[in-house]
């Protein structure tokens, strides 16, 4: 009832001023076909401080400097292995600040389920009844658009929804909702409050000063029109209206109490009357024979208190308390971290140094064997985990410092969604568990920065993110400590004949506040955020070079790379021995050993790992020292990529299609003709190794436009290595091939070599 007479209202006003600030409203009721590139509302950029700064390796992954943000010492990226840091704070070539702050905007509705919508808090400067009052009035010309022209307004909704009028009613529902807890009055009172809005909006349109001249076009195709647009109804109708709005709303009822069409129905009496008119004819020591199940008094909640400050001006008098209200939707989720670095902890520990990145759902790992305590454990932690993403995946997507692709959070996540977005890595959809965590801190550090400007302490107290339990958060919860607090300086006053009066000690509770839940609490560094690294996400080319400083190397004899090949046949077999020689680079990049020894004596007495390798394999390697690991990956990873090819299968799937570049008739031949007469295997193993090192990681294409020759990129490669190619491939190599046809080029060769 009360949400068809809102849209009804609605739409009578919306057809009967004619004034251009109701424009944007207009279309979307009934030319919602013009509103496809509206901007979201809640697409502003987070400034948060951090006790240090976010950088980037000269692949682009993110790293972290503590302290001053300038490097002291040198490292290595986690992701990539390349060198990073610097001395004296100077930073190495290629390491620079990470770019985080640009604006992510998106267009249309994107605040989803119902279910996981936050407490209506802008983060632009508007009250939260304002910014409530403007998403309450575009939802109700939304569902007027729905019902005029479903197919374009469900186009606007994103994402997309199966019935767009049922949506965006639990959208009003809520707008209700939210909206009578930041007032604090009953649900009647609340609709009677729109329509003293919507009533505003009838009067001539020179009572509203300030809207002349129109900054904006009808269809806000801009986030600067948007909030031009936004400011003007905010502070020209909607604020004016709020002002002594409880005086509006006694007149209001006294007017419906007055009017001779619905005064006589007995239910108004009751809602709307005196209770001493009719309580003497209810039967005597009765329950409901008092006052107070008449009347509705104030509800007390953390959005009520916001208003209040709002309402008394008094943002500048407790700014802490201002901003802890801003954030506090979002801040009570900061508890949850433990819970969720915990998780990332236990799937590292479980899935590092694996081969290939783990496809199937979150119910299906769930499903493994694991004891009944640890399942549900797991279980807990990956529902906490679901629950805090869903809350916060519209600001990550547009406030988060980590920027996510596009569409990583465009819907919610559920046990049927990927595991992989619960794996914390620096690239694909893990991401997405990296980002949480990092948002859910420079929350915490937010807020307990503005704690210690306040109070006039230092931010010398931090601790990393590896050390985090809950007492050093910030962690309440809501109706056990936050209601109570307000309650305790509430104070109560009534006058005679009048309704009992509300008065808060505003700068009492913003004394506890800071005392019982934000003061002495620590920032937290990133520095210890779990990482999963896969084994084929190491940057080979650094490992390499770490190899040789410990370990001499040498070419494999043709004999021995004949044999291997011969006796390693089967895909999985090559699959096995790439493996354990990767175990092998990385142990000898760490401690070295002796170059002369046997590789299998290395795995089986060093290693300790002879009992988990396939005795085929060992077999296989038997003739390989450790000077010849480097040729012996060379060769391995080659011929893995050539069974691949074998079984229809891309072996180049993580290279960017910028590579992939098909060759024409003309230019395959002129291949073939080079085919002939060059070294068929070393040209496939170092073509093959320079796509690996040089063409896999994410700056690729910026670093090796793929419209340079393929000669004269691939050339400088073999120099460095003195390879014997070189010159062959100097003198026969097309001219016409370009790095971009590298991928092909080589399935070419390999192909050409059955």
């Amino acid at each position: 009832g009360a949400l068809a007479e809102m849209a009804v209202h609605t739409a009578a006003v919306l057809l009967c001023v004619q004034s251009p600030v109701l424009q944007p409203l207009r279309n979307l009721a009934f030319q919602p076909h013009y509103m496809q590139k509206v901007p979201a509302q809640g697409s502003t950029i987070l400034t948060v401080l951090k006790s240090g700064f976010f950088k980037a390796c000269p692949n682009g992954h993110v790293c972290f400097i503590g302290e001053c943000g300038l490097p002291m010492e040198m490292s290595s990226c986690i992701d990539c292995g390349v060198r990073i840091g610097g001395q004296n704070h100077k930073p190495v070539t290629g390491f620079q600040q990470f770019q985080s702050n640009e604006d992510r905007t998106q267009t249309g509705h994107i605040l989803g389920d119902v279910k996981h919508r936050k407490t209506g808090v802008s983060d632009r400067d508007m009250s939260p009844v304002v910014f409530m009052l403007m998403r309450l009035l575009t939802h109700l010309a939304m569902l007027l658009g729905a019902t005029k022209d479903p197919e374009s307004l469900q186009k606007i909704i994103k994402p997309l929804v199966p019935n767009s009028v049922s949506f965006l009613q639990q959208h009003i529902q809520q707008d209700l909702v939210q909206l009578t807890r930041i007032l604090g009055k009953s649900v009647d009172e609340t609709v009677n409050t729109l329509h003293l809005i919507l009533s505003s909006l009838l009067k001539d349109t020179r009572q509203h000063p300030g809207q002349w001249p129109v900054q904006f076009s009808a269809v806000l195709s801009t986030k600067e029109e948007r909030n031009k647009w936004e400011k003007i109804v905010a502070n020209t109708i909607i604020a004016p209206e709020l002002e002594d709005l409880d005086k509006k709303l006694l007149k209001l009822n006294r007017q419906i109490q007055e009017d001779e069409r619905i005064s006589s129905n007995p239910i108004v009496k009751i809602v709307y009357g005196d209770p001493a008119t009719f309580l003497s004819q209810l039967p005597k020591d009765s329950h409901v024979h008092h006052s107070k199940m008449w009347s509705c008094r104030k509800k007390i909640s953390v959005e009520n208190l916001g208003h209040v400050v709002q309402q008394k001006n008094a943002k500048d008098t407790v700014p802490l308390l201002w901003k802890f209200l801003q954030m506090e939707p979002e801040l009570r989720l900061v508890k949850f971290l433990p819970e969720i670095l915990a998780l990332q902890r236990d799937l590292v520990r479980r899935f590092q140094n694996t081969t290939d990145v783990r496809r199937c759902s979150i119910r299906d790992f769930l499903k493994e064997p694991l004891s009944d305590v640890m399942r549900d454990l797991l279980q807990r932690r990956v529902n906490v985990f679901l629950s805090v993403w869903n809350k916060l995946r519209s600001s990550l997507d547009t406030n988060g410092e980590i920027k996510l692709p596009k569409g990583y959070c465009k819907a919610d996540l559920t046990l049927d969604s990927e595991l992989e977005v619960l794996l914390p890595r620096r690239q694909g959809l893990g991401l997405c568990s990296t980002a949480l965590a990092s948002y859910l801190i420079a929350l915490h550090n937010n807020c307990i920065h503005s704690v210690n400007k306040h109070i006039k302490e230092d931010d010398g107290y931090s601790i990393g993110a590896s050390e985090v339990a809950d007492l050093h958060l910030i962690s309440y919860e809501v109706e056990r400590d936050l209601i109570p607090l307000i309650l305790s300086n509430c104070q109560y006053s009534m006058e005679k004949g009048g309704e009992t009066l509300q008065d808060f000690d505003l700068e009492r509770i913003q004394q506890q506040v800071i005392s019982k839940l934000l003061q002495g609490k620590p920032l937290i560094t990133p520095k210890g955020i779990p990482t999963l690294v896969y084994r084929h996400d190491r940057n080979c080319e650094q490992l390499f070079n770490d190899v040789r400083d410990k370990v001499a190397q040498s070419a494999l004899p043709s004999s021995v790379m004949n044999m291997i090949s011969g006796e390693l046949q089967s895909y999985s077999d090559a699959c096995d021995a790439l493996s354990v020689t990767e175990i092998t680079l990385g142990f000898l990049a760490m401690a070295g050993e002796n170059p002369e020894m046997l590789l299998a004596d290395y795995i089986q007495n060093v290693l300790q790992m002879g009992d988990q390798t396939n005795p085929h394999v060992l077999q296989a390697l038997k003739r390989c020292q450790l000077k010849h690991s480097i040729a012996l990956w060379q060769l391995l990873s080659t011929h893995k990529s050539e069974q691949l090819l074998r079984l229809r299968r891309d072996p180049f799937v993580d290279i960017s299609p910028a590579y992939k570049e098909e060759l024409t008739a003309e230019i395959a031949k002129l291949l073939n003709t080079f085919l002939v007469h060059s070294r068929l295997e070393t040209f496939l193993q170092e073509l093959h190794e320079m796509i690996v090192l040089k063409l896999r990681h994410v700056r690729a294409v910026q670093e090796h436009n793929p419209k340079w020759s393929l000669k004269e990129s691939f050339l400088p490669y073999l120099d460095e290595k003195r390879s014997e190619l070189a010159p062959e491939l100097e003198e026969m190599f097309p001219d016409e091939i370009q790095l971009s046809h590298a991928t092909e080029t080589w399935k070419a060769a390999a192909l050409f070599k059955r």
